[in-house]
């Protein structure tokens, strides 16, 4: 029974460390720790999750897998790098600095690749695949679905794509879905920063009870692209000003470089 309750103490211990270095971005120590809080507490939940996370922060996929799998998680079978059936969610990106909630798809419980175009303060991209917590803070709904709110912990990959931010005069909804159109067809993106909206910490968080909120659009006419160069970009930008009655474009800025602008 001593013996038992020491092995708790120091499974606690490690634990405690292991989510203190989770936080810090400390993936080396945090792995390490929940290696030992998993051997002295074997099954223990919360310990094997943070272990997940860890180990596919450092690209260590044999024990990201034995991980994700005794906790009951299909992922695929190895060697190499560990993925699962792709889905639907949400990643609060930076959420200790200028956070901004984005659609993304989450290809394995511990990473999320990012589908919006972040507003430039998040200083996230495009196509950057952050790794992600797992405990969901807040949902948001689309299409009749809720989807869970994760929040980020890191960058594991940082997208090719840069992005810019462009002054443009959209006459109608017709050439904003064609400017959708050709981005795709280019592979690049475009989003109306305008139309998001800026929600308060509780309502972002998805449980605010009676508070004040202070939700309120941006009121702001800014458009968001992703593109792999400003050379690539223009050309789009022209050609859709060109078959567009009364669109124009005004000034091209770099907002948050990708690999590509390094």
């Amino acid at each position: 029974m001593i013996f038992q309750k020491s092995n708790e103490k120091k499974a606690t211990e490690a634990y405690n460390l292991a989510l203190e270095a989770k936080y810090d971005g400390n993936w080396d120590e945090s792995l390490k720790q929940n290696q030992r809080a998993d051997a002295l507490r074997p099954g223990d939940e919360a310990t094997l999750w943070n272990l997940g996370i860890a180990a596919t922060a450092l690209s260590c996929w044999d024990e990201a897998r034995r991980a994700w799998r005794t906790l009951g998680i299909d992922v695929n079978d190895g060697p190499g790098e560990v993925l699962m059936k792709e889905m639907r969610a949400c990643v609060r990106a930076n959420p200790n600095g200028a956070a901004d909630v984005v659609w993304g798809t989450r290809i394995d419980p511990a990473r999320i690749r990012v589908e919006n175009v972040p507003l430039p303060e998040s200083n996230r991209r495009y196509g950057d695949i952050l790794i992600n917590d797992g405990a969901q803070e807040g949902t948001r709904v689309s299409g009749g679905h809720e989807y869970p709110v994760f929040d980020e912990l890191g960058i594991w990959k940082q997208s090719a794509h840069s992005t810019f931010e462009v002054d443009l005069t959209m006459p109608n909804e017709t050439a904003m879905e064609n400017l959708k159109n050709m981005c795709r067809e280019n592979g690049m993106w475009v989003e109306d920063w305008g139309a998001v909206r800026m929600l308060c910490e509780a309502c972002s968080r998805g449980n605010p009870g009676e508070h004040v909120c202070t939700d309120e659009p941006t009121g702001q006419s800014r458009y968001g692209f992703a593109a792999n160069s400003e050379t690539s970009l223009r050309g789009v930008l022209q050609r859709w000003a060109k078959v567009g009655d009364g669109a124009e474009i005004g000034n091209v800025t770099l907002a948050v470089g990708g690999l590509m602008s390094n």
